[in-house]
């Protein structure tokens, strides 16, 4: 879907594609902001279980081919094959790749996608069927620009969990993580400090923390991305569902996010904010099904976390007030087998536009 906006509040267009199935090999909740096309994307997402496939999904949205290059990141370091050299994307289309195609099925891939000759927009599919037993699946868009800082908003821990970082460049990196918690920033179990080899990845097991509401905070020596994978899973035998939350940067002038259907029974969707550093505040705008308009400033304390119920709301805006914030908006579905759940961070908003100069042309 390509979605455009005219006008004066064009610059604040958002949309989401989403789809809630309870049953089937598909069974999973997904919600996926809709973002720009860009020229350099990072993607975090897929394993090597059986059954597991990753789905690179590549759409052009404007009327020239574009020329795309794929490499992929895993622990062994980086692949650089010939079939993901060289594709080219034409004008107003998509290309989907399998990801194995490209890396066989090693574990813990992290994609770079670059474009030569324009824009595209890129989103990693990432299902999991476990033999007969669905083990659900999600839609990644691109994470943070490698950073040595990476927070990752909206992080509902309640059983299996893996924070996954890679490291672009060839130095090896030193990486420093924690969870921020409603009453501030807590060390990581075990490998809280971690060292991670040039050009691979790494996953580091969440799964010992207690239940609740986090944020991961990951520091290095050298730029890395990061991004956290969520399980809920009743049993063993059951179905279950995955989640991914991706890093993210602050909120500087505004973000916003156009909230799946409340009228989907048993569906739940919460904000989840972030403040790093020194305490923050934002303005927090919520639109209902019938329009109504509400409005309340959040608080939310240094190196901390806050939720807020956003029950009966068809969308959600965050104006950023003091300090440094990110946030995410966690929506779940919950029916017999388990919860459904999908994570989506909010982007900010590019509200201005710099007009191209104009050049006189001489006879």
């Amino acid at each position: 879907m390509l979605v455009t906006g005219v006008g004066s509040m064009a610059p604040g267009t958002v949309a989401t594609q989403w789809s809630a199935t309870r049953t089937g090999n598909a069974r999973g909740l997904v919600t996926t902001a809709c973002l720009p096309a860009a020229a350099s994307s990072w993607l975090v997402a897929g394993g090597a279980a059986p059954g597991r496939l990753e789905h690179l999904v590549l759409a052009n949205p404007g009327p020239n081919p574009v020329t795309v290059d794929v490499a992929v990141f895993g622990v062994n370091g980086r692949i650089d094959s010939p079939d993901g050299l060289g594709l080219v994307v034409p004008g107003l289309a998509r290309m989907v790749i399998l990801l194995n195609a490209i890396a066989g099925s090693g574990p813990s891939p992290v994609v770079h996608v670059s474009a030569r000759g324009g824009k595209v927009a890129a989103v990693l599919n990432d299902t999991w069927l476990d033999g007969v037993v669905p083990r659900g699946g999600d839609d990644v868009v691109p994470v943070a620009a490698p950073a040595g800082e990476q927070v990752i908003a909206g992080v509902p821990i309640d059983g299996h969990a893996i924070l996954r970082v890679a490291v672009p460049g060839g130095v090896e990196a030193v990486v420093q993580s924690q969870v921020l918690t409603p009453g501030g920033p807590e060390p990581l179990p075990v490998n809280g400090v971690a060292r991670v080899v040039g050009r691979s990845t790494k996953d580091i097991d969440l799964s010992s923390l207690p239940p609740g509401a986090y944020a991961v905070q990951v520091r290095a020596d050298v730029p890395v991305v990061a991004a956290v994978m969520l399980d809920r899973r009743r049993a063993g035998g059951a179905p279950s569902d995955l989640a991914w939350s991706v890093a993210s940067l602050p909120i500087r002038t505004l973000a916003g996010m156009a909230l799946p259907s409340s009228q989907v029974k048993g569906l739940t969707q919460w904000l989840d904010l972030v403040a790093t550093g020194s305490p923050g505040s934002v303005l927090v705008t919520t639109v209902g099904a019938g329009g109504q308009v509400r409005s309340q400033q959040v608080v939310i304390g240094g190196d901390s976390v806050s939720t807020l119920l956003l029950d009966g709301a068809s969308s959600v805006w965050v104006t950023p007030l003091t300090g440094i914030v990110r946030a995410a908006v966690l929506t779940s579905v919950t029916d017999v087998a388990r919860q459904l759940l999908s994570l989506t961070s909010l982007a900010d908003l590019t509200l201005t536009t710099t007009p191209s100069p104009l050049r006189q042309l001489r006879d």
